[in-house]
């Protein structure tokens, strides 16, 4: 059966609603030791159907997700999710919008290219020739969205995902490199990794305290993925987060920092496009399925370092004063003043703390964003431009918007991939930063 066979199953048992149909196509492989030890190949499908029930006083939700078989069990899925709304609660709702219809919509979905699985094998093999214990994961993904609501869309995405890992380690230490695209040079990556590990054949002593750090690219990214998160425009407007304005309202038009910094999401962006229609399952207070079908865009959270939008539902936005916003599945953070690479930033810096990666990161307090972690896989001092010794890991503390008004210096955007969020969000672009007193709270015995 096609997946538009199973939609329209679905459909035909809805008199209001939304039906969502996902097939995905993954591979991966996993090494350890230098030495290839599994991979995979997995087709997955799923049908979810959102039914609405139309009341005196509101529209109740029923929402119903499973894998199917055949068009009946499609039918079975939308006439429980049609018994479900009966029974819910009254929900904040808006209007269905007629979303268009992707001329592809009865296409079927899409398999991974033979020839880009080809790459992702041969970028593991260059880690794998290398010296030393080599360590990793890589995984391609298409995903084929399809949906549909009784409003009249129709619409078919494709959204593609690449993500690659490498860790080598030796007597000395370990360091790890992540990428988000296979537009990458590998055997560069590769060499680089070995010279951070012959950097750990030097080790100095720092006790804990305030530093200027360099952040890498993914660093940055696991860092801003929490601020982007945590960018809720109904609990800064209820007073619950960093967003919220002493004395009520939210910090809407403030001034986050002194550096001309843009953080957006974009579904166009060049090598890391997404979807560019909301798909959404369930309800909360930045997302309804009520705008399933809205076309998405590229939005920023903080324009010239000015904070300008809150993510918000229509119903959400509706209640409280605010923008409906909805950010595209990707995340781009640009510095006007960057400039160079990582290598060049290091060359500008006089003495400081350059960190590889972040990982057991949990939020300490909402109400100033403050975070809490853990580096990994390469701290480094810094020396009138050169690395000159590697340093032991720490525990970090930092307000992250705190953390962007301490920025002294940047380099160009790129594609990274984030370490401690890689599993839920891989489409990053950032600028490596330089630091100003970046709070490396105590040691750590992480490796």
């Amino acid at each position: 059966m096609t997946a538009e066979q199973f939609v329209s199953a679905a459909l035909e048992n809805l008199e209001h609603g939304c039906v969502i149909h996902r097939s995905a196509h993954t591979q991966n492989l996993r090494w350890a030791n230098s030495a290839l030890t599994t991979n995979g190949d997995t087709q997955t499908s799923n049908l979810t159907v959102i039914a609405f029930d139309h009341g005196r006083d509101g529209i109740r939700v029923g929402i119903r997700s499973s894998e199917v078989g055949e068009p009946g069990d499609a039918a079975v899925l939308a006439r429980g999710s049609v018994e479900d709304a009966r029974g819910a609660p009254v929900s904040e709702s808006a209007p269905l919008t007629d979303g268009g219809r992707s001329d592809d919509f009865a296409s079927d979905p899409q398999a991974l290219d033979p020839r880009t699985t080809d790459r992702l094998l041969e970028a593991a093999g260059t880690f794998l020739e290398m010296p030393g214990r080599q360590f990793g994961y890589a995984e391609l993904g298409t995903t084929t969205t399809y949906l549909a609501t009784t409003a009249g869309t129709r619409r078919r995405q494709v959204q593609d995902e690449v993500r690659f890992e490498a860790s080598v380690r030796d007597e000395g230490g370990s360091t790890w490199w992540g990428t988000n695209t296979l537009a990458t040079d590998f055997d560069a990556a590769a060499r680089a990794e070995q010279d951070r590990l012959e950097w750990q054949h030097v080790r100095e002593d720092l006790e804990p305290g305030r530093y200027p750090v360099i952040l890498s690219p993914s660093a940055v990214a696991d860092l801003l993925i929490y601020l982007a998160w945590s960018a809720n425009g109904r609990d800064a407007a209820e007073g619950h987060n960093v967003f919220a304005r002493a004395g009520g309202g939210t910090r809407l038009g403030e001034q986050l920092t002194r550096r001309t910094m843009t953080l957006s999401a974009d579904p166009q962006y060049p090598g890391l496009a997404t979807s560019d229609r909301v798909v959404v399952d369930s309800n909360s207070s930045m997302e309804s399925v009520f705008d399933n079908g809205l076309p998405l865009r590229r939005r920023s959270l903080i324009e010239d370092g000015r904070l300008v939008s809150l993510r918000a539902s229509r119903p959400t936005a509706a209640r409280f004063g605010l923008e409906p916003v909805y950010l595209a599945d990707n995340l781009i953070l640009t510095d006007n003043a960057g400039d160079g690479d990582l290598t060049d930033l290091l060359a500008r810096t006089h003495n400081g703390v350059l960190v590889n990666c972040l990982w057991y990161i949990r939020e300490v307090d909402p109400q100033n964003l403050l975070l809490t972690g853990l580096t990994r896989d390469g701290v480094y001092r810094v020396r009138d431009g050169e690395v000159v010794a590697a340093l032991p890991n720490f525990r970090f503390n930092v307000a992250v918007p705190d953390l962007l008004d301490r920025v002294v210096d940047a380099t160009k955007t790129s594609a990274c991939l984030p370490r401690e969020w890689a599993d839920w969000f891989t489409r990053t672009a950032m600028p490596a930063l330089s630091v100003d007193g970046f709070n490396l709270s105590s040691r750590s015995d992480a490796v």
